[in-house]
Order: structure tokens, then sequence, then C-alpha cells
């Protein structure tokens, strides 16, 4: 009866060290992934040079990344933070079921020069469990350089 119990208890932690293995695993892929998709996000953002945010289904760096999101087949959603503009994975604005969200900041204004915008991004992933699912979301944040407006 002793060894019986112990078995029980040896699968036990077999299988806990199985599941935070295969989590580890699982974020660490989704880590990347979303990574990826921020640094091309910037990337394309600066050949640009800008982003209509009041009309990104036209826009040319907002079809870039929407291209891209779907060649990386990226499809963590997340809900955007206060101030920040959400495009979902067709280009459209949603800030419920965002992809990414975009966010325009004022980095230097001077009577003498034009005025330097730069952009927030916030791109979302998850820890994604094969038998309990998404467990917690987390963001990546990133800037782009500053840029005429």
């Amino acid at each position: 009866m002793r060894e019986a119990i112990g078995g029980t208890w040896l699968f036990q932690i077999v299988i806990t060290i199985i599941l935070i293995f295969t989590g580890y695993l699982c974020l660490s892929i989704n880590h990347s992934k979303a990574f990826n998709v921020k640094n091309s996000i910037i990337n394309a953002i600066e050949v640009e040079e800008r982003v209509d945010l009041r009309n990104p289904e036209n826009d040319p760096a907002i079809k870039k990344i929407v291209d891209t999101i779907r060649k990386i087949s990226y499809r963590t959603t997340g809900t955007c933070p206060s101030g920040y503009q959400g495009i979902n994975r067709d280009g459209r604005i949603d800030s419920r079921a965002s992809a990414f969200c975009i966010k325009a900041e004022k980095s230097f204004s001077s009577p003498e020069f034009p005025d330097m915008y730069y952009y927030r991004i916030v791109v979302f992933y998850q820890l994604d469990l094969p038998v309990f699912n998404n467990l917690f979301k987390f963001q990546i944040k990133g800037d782009t350089k500053s840029m005429v407006a």
C-alpha cells in the first residue's frame, strides 16, 4: 500500500513539472512572437514616417503591419490602455480586441522648428497552457524614433 501512494505522488510531481515546463515554453514562444510583431510595427512606422490614426484602414504603414501580422500568424488580442488607439488584425479601429495599440506623443516643440512626434506601441502576449487555456495576459511596449509631424 505504501508503494502505491508513493507512485501516485511521484506521478503528480512529474505531471506538475511537465506543466511548468510547457507553460514556460509557451510563454517564451508567445513573448518572442509579440516582440517580433512590436519590432515590425516600429519599423513600418519609421519607414513611412507617420501613421494616420484617424483613418488607419487606408494608411500604408498600417497595411504593412497587418500583412506582417498575418505572415507571423499573430492572434493575441487585448484591451488598450487609456489614451491609446487600438487596431485589430484587419487594420480597423477596435479598442476591445486590439492586436496592437498606438499613441502619438509630442517629443519636441519649438517655434523655430516643426513639432516632433514619436509613437508608443503596445503589443500583447499571453500564457497559454494546453489544459488551462489563457491564464495571464502581458504587454510589450516600445517607442519609435522622433519624427516630424
